[in-house]
C-alpha cells in the first residue's frame, strides 16, 4: 500500500466505527484494527504526520502521553476520503 492508500484506509476505518465527538482511541487500536500487520509501522507515523496537517480530519484528545485521536467531524472525513480518491463506507456514502 502507498501512504495516500493507508491515510484512507485509516481515516475511512474511524468513519465506520464513528470515532467522532466524545469518542476517542488510541492510535495503536486505530492502527491495529485499521491496517495489516505489516503496514502497521508506517500507518503510525503517517497518523503521527496527520496530527500535524490542519488539511486532515484527525485530531489529537486528551493528553499528549495517552495518544488519543478521533476525527473532526463525519463531514470532514467523508470530504477527505474524496478529495482524495478514498472509498467513502457505507452509510456514509
Amino acid at each position: 500500500m502507498d501512504d495516500r492508500a493507508i491515510k484512507n484506509q485509516i481515516v475511512g476505518k474511524m468513519l465506520r466505527k464513528r470515532v467522532i465527538g466524545g469518542k476517542k482511541q488510541q492510535i495503536d487500536t486505530v492502527v491495529n484494527y485499521s491496517l495489516p500487520t505489516h503496514e502497521q509501522g508506517r500507518g503510525k507515523e503517517l497518523v503521527e504526520e496527520m496530527l500535524t496537517d490542519a488539511e486532515t480530519p484527525i485530531e489529537g484528545y486528551g493528553g499528549r502521553h495517552r495518544s488519543n485521536i478521533r476525527l473532526t467531524s463525519a463531514e470532514d472525513a467523508i470530504q477527505y476520503l474524496k478529495d482524495h480518491d478514498g472509498d467513502v463506507p457505507f452509510p456514509f456514502g
